[in-house]
């Protein structure tokens, strides 16, 4: 595949499923942007700047519920760390389809150098202690963390016991109320002559 912008060969990343120009940087997604969950609001104009690509970034919807920064061009995302973890949790615990091979963890994302959007402080660059394999870029500071396009399909698609729990029978009081009552002997059934006769002369 040849680049849209300068014609040179693009490089496929094979980890987050996207082709990236060598030569002027231009990215080339498989998928649109609301296939991500995403829904591109409107710019601001103080917006921040993409901490990869340093340009002016959207403001968007997540999962049509939380708001987010969004760069349109690299399709990174910048969102507060409690988003991050009720997302993540709920589009694992909804998927439906076969978890994904896992890839192993990019290294040379640890050493690169990126500035929170907000405070202009370095990110704290660290692998993703959840399942996954990625690389988390955070601030503790502002309490955001940035996520490369990718990276939340890659955690959500990553194998795990808490995936799909939403479509599993849950193991509470209730259900094992229900279990004790489905397990007692059922009542035999009444002869009909006998019913009949009961009804007749002795009710």
């Amino acid at each position: 595949m040849n680049c849209t912008n300068c014609g040179a060969a693009m490089e496929l990343v094979e980890s987050r499923r996207y082709f990236q120009c060598a030569h002027c940087g231009t990215y080339q997604f498989p998928t649109s942007i609301e296939a991500d969950g995403i829904r591109i609001v409107g710019q601001l104009l103080d917006a921040p700047a993409c901490p990869v690509c340093q340009v002016g970034m959207a403001h968007a919807l997540l999962d049509d519920d939380h708001p987010v920064d969004f760069c349109a061009r690299c399709r990174g995302v910048l969102l507060p760390r409690t988003t991050f973890a009720g997302v993540m949790h709920k589009r694992r615990a909804w998927a439906t389809d076969p978890p994904a091979e896992p890839v192993p963890l990019d290294r040379a994302a640890l050493s690169r150098q990126l500035s929170c959007p907000k405070c202009r402080n370095r990110f704290e660059t660290y692998p993703h202690y959840g399942p996954g394999n990625v690389v988390i870029d955070s601030c503790t500071g502002c309490d955001l963390i940035w996520l490369d396009f990718g990276e939340m399909r890659q955690i959500v698609d990553a194998p795990g016991s808490d995936r799909g729990s939403r479509h599993m029978p849950r193991i509470d009081e209730a259900y094992v109320r229900e279990g004790v009552v489905r397990t007692e002997e059922p009542e035999p059934p009444r002869d009909p002559i006998r019913a009949l006769f009961d009804l007749l002369f002795t009710g």
